[in-house]
């Protein structure tokens, strides 16, 4: 356990926004050396979410030890807990739309869903646990890494990517309408408890970046949920947007 709790912006903060950066780093010189290799991508993608399982299987367990929040919170149905459904499939998948919304989803949603947790990483400073604190950073510099080496192994930062970042949120909206279901069906089922799957439960108290400006709590609950479709829309598209355009400057450089 932590002696002096951690807090924001500081050291344990820095120093999980310096490893994401290293994995970012990381996730671009292997995306680049894995540029065309066709199933080798697909087997590292689908290796990469069995190591996300044996994670996820590791922190259910340490918190069911120790007690800590052994109750519905232990459903893993995240935006950031997606890919560890999506990944391991993706080697066994034929190529169509469904799989470039697969690999979509972990180089948009989830990487930017990851990205900008270090803004605000609530699971690495709300734990007493430093094993808690410690597999958080991991997972989500994994995600990082794992999504920004689609994007480039996949070829997805050009006119082509954009099919496929499409696809991707559309898959995105499936589950976020799971997410929502679940949410009402299972707080009902169990007031009082803390479960809040996409952080946008009907009673979330969550302040999502820029989006709790207009939204100080998710009411009126169909226009806090359009919104913030709209919202994750433009966060990924961005990341798209920004990507395609060092894609292309690097491009003409080369040339």
């Amino acid at each position: 356990m932590w002696k002096t709790p951690p807090a924001y912006y500081g050291p344990l903060h820095f120093a999980a926004i310096g490893t994401m950066l290293a994995f970012l780093a990381l996730g671009i010189v292997l995306g680049i050396k894995a540029r065309g290799t066709g199933r080798s991508r697909d087997k590292a993608m689908t290796v990469l979410g069995f190591v996300f399982i044996a994670l996820e299987a590791f922190k259910i367990i340490f918190r069911v030890t120790v007690n800590e929040g052994a109750d519905l919170t232990l459903i893993s149905f995240q935006i950031c807990s997606i890919p560890m459904y999506l990944l391991p499939c993706i080697y066994f998948m034929k190529d169509g739309k469904l799989k470039q919304a697969f690999i979509g989803y972990v180089s948009f949603q989830s990487f930017t869903s990851a990205f900008f947790y270090f803004v605000k990483p609530a699971a690495v400073i709300g734990t007493s646990y430093i094993a808690i604190s410690l597999h958080s950073i991991l997972w989500h510099a994994l995600m990082v890494c794992s999504g920004v080496y689609a994007m480039i192994s996949y070829g997805l930062l050009s006119k082509e990517g954009f099919k496929t970042f499409i696809y991707s949120y559309i898959l995105w909206v499936v589950t976020v309408a799971i997410a929502i279901i679940l949410d009402i069906i299972l707080i009902n089922a169990n007031p009082g408890t803390a479960l809040n799957l996409f952080y946008i439960a009907p009673n979330s108290t969550f302040k999502f970046p820029l989006l709790s400006i207009f939204f100080k709590q998710p009411k009126p609950y169909p226009l806090f949920i359009l919104c913030f479709l709209i919202y994750y829309f433009i966060g990924g598209f961005a990341i798209y947007g920004i990507g395609y355009g060092i894609t292309a400057l690097c491009g003409r450089k080369r040339k």
